[in-house]
């Protein structure tokens, strides 16, 4: 994704807004609530899944439990793979949660953190 799109999105999602960002079709980051409790979601339809994705990312975030800490792996009422976290105490934490996001759904390809 553009570095400026990533950014404006980051910005917005830092701001308290309902923020949305398309990465490839089925797979979106946006904001989420959890309870009552703010958060960003790596959202990946059904449809977008690959094979052997969940059980991948799962053996992921046991095997590598403090990379990946904070990050809760599961499947929404529509059958969508969701990766949430927390919004952060500190809003500069975003990009890395993201980043760390896609690297625990093994799409790394779709990460490009925005230039500093």
């Amino acid at each position: 994704m553009p570095d400026d799109t990533r950014q404006a999105f980051l910005d917005n999602l830092a701001s308290g807004f309902a923020a949305q960002l398309s990465l490839a079709p089925g797979i979106k980051i946006c904001a989420l609530q959890a309870g009552n409790r703010p958060g960003v979601a790596l959202q990946v339809t059904r449809e977008a899944v690959q094979a052997g994705q969940l059980r991948r990312i799962l053996e992921r975030r046991f095997e590598q439990a403090l990379v990946f800490d904070g990050c809760f792996v599961y499947l929404n009422a529509q059958s969508a793979l969701v990766i949430w976290h927390a919004m952060p105490a500190n809003n500069s934490e975003l990009d890395r949660i993201l980043s760390r996001m896609l690297s625990l759904a093994g799409l790394q390809a779709l990460d490009s953190p925005p230039s500093r």
